[in-house]
């Protein structure tokens, strides 16, 4: 008589993203207390770290209207001028200080067909890397561009987030591992090798802070508050059973 076919059971268990696997997708033939090869757990750990924002991110606008081009220009490239003067003096490197978005437009009376005068501007990208500095830096260049200025947001970001990645990496395994200890437990089984390893890193970025009413003449400091920023680590580990 031909010899009995044993094949593997299929064992799966899903939840919040994790899989538990013992057995293959389909059946398989195995050798007695021979395990397949894709036998093994696999879940998700999620670990987040969170630490204080170094670097403040702010665009210092200014917008000037004339009757022709050429003054409003002159007169928007001598707001930019000043605010741009103001930042130099208070320690901004000309690397951290970048010119956009300069534009010019015609402005129309009430037909909305006869033009009546012209728009000029643009903005300056500022990195600042002092926070105990930077509300009075802020105050001071909004101050130097006066009725022209204008303040277009602040965002605040981690210059370099490295140690706060490895952070959530570390979070994010020993999430992954107490969970597969856990799946591996129910299955009357132990955990053997790591056998793939993935993860998904949700970076630190620019943290948007509204400007509020921050865009004014006078030279007062700009109340600023960092708060905190995250990088979160999803990790995918998949081990053997034993």
């Amino acid at each position: 008589m031909p010899a009995l076919r044993r094949f593997a059971p299929l064992f799966a268990v899903l939840a919040l993203g994790t899989a538990v696997v013992v057995g293959g997708s389909a059946p398989v033939r195995a050798a007695p207390g021979d395990p397949p090869a894709d036998a093994g757990v696999v879940v998700q750990g999620v670990g987040t770290a969170t630490a204080t924002p170094d670097v403040l991110h702010v665009t210092v606008g200014v917008e000037a209207g004339a009757a022709g081009v050429d003054d409003a220009l002159k007169a928007a490239n001598a707001a930019a001028g000043k605010v741009l003067d103001a930042l130099h003096a208070a320690g901004v490197a000309d690397a951290d200080l970048q010119t956009r978005n300069v534009h010019v437009y015609p402005r129309y009376g009430g037909n909305g067909q006869d033009i009546t005068g012209y728009t000029a501007g643009q903005d300056v990208a500022v990195t600042l890397r002092d926070l105990g500095t930077a509300g009075a830096t802020i105050g001071t260049a909004v101050a130097a561009g006066g009725d022209a200025a204008r303040l277009q947001g602040v965002a605040y970001e981690l210059d370099d987030d490295a140690a706060l990645r490895s952070k959530a990496r570390e979070l994010a395994f020993a999430d992954a591992r107490a969970t597969a200890e856990q799946y591996a437990k129910l299955a009357g089984r132990q955990l053997g090798d790591v056998v793939l390893l993935r993860e998904q890193v949700t970076p630190s970025g620019p943290v948007p802070m509204a400007a509020g009413d921050a865009a004014t003449s006078t030279a007062s400091a700009v109340p600023i508050s960092p708060g905190t920023t995250e990088v979160t680590v999803t990790a995918e580990v998949r081990w053997s059973l034993a």
